[in-house]
């Protein structure tokens, strides 16, 4: 993969020299790419790769259950209290699956689907995006 992703960034380079582009930032599900380049002269015969940076995430094969909001994420209700699900877990339509908090308010994800956790795909107290994914899931 990193193979694909070095000739990608090759490739975007390549277009970016040919229509004088100077900054380029790109957002997937696998990975972000920032590519900045710099001319050392108006004709453009030297150019430089100035930044690239390549953040991969988990690879998920299946289905998911996503965040619908930015926040930081949590797998109970409390420090002291029972995670909601666990890996292996079957969950039903409606179960909470964790609760991302976002501006003090603490907001409850469901499942919207019968569904097998088959991974947990974010860190507990930590930020999550949204559109992120948070459970790696089968649907049952």
């Amino acid at each position: 993969m990193v193979n694909d992703i070095k000739d990608e960034v090759r490739s975007l380079y390549e277009i970016m020299k040919e229509e004088k582009v100077q900054e380029l930032e790109i957002n997937s599900r696998n990975y972000s790419i920032c590519i900045k380049r710099k001319d050392h002269d108006e004709n453009n015969q030297t150019v430089q790769k100035k930044q690239i940076i390549v953040q991969e995430e988990p690879m998920v094969s299946g289905e998911t259950i996503k965040t619908p909001i930015a926040g930081v994420f949590y797998r109970s209700p409390s420090p002291s209290s029972p995670v909601f699900v666990n890996e292996g877990d079957i969950v039903n339509i409606g179960k909470t699956v964790c609760i991302i908090e976002a501006m003090k308010v603490m907001n409850e994800i469901k499942a919207t689907f019968k569904a097998k956790i088959l991974k947990m795909l974010a860190e507990n107290g930590k930020p999550v995006n949204s559109g992120q994914d948070l459970f790696e899931v089968e649907k049952v």
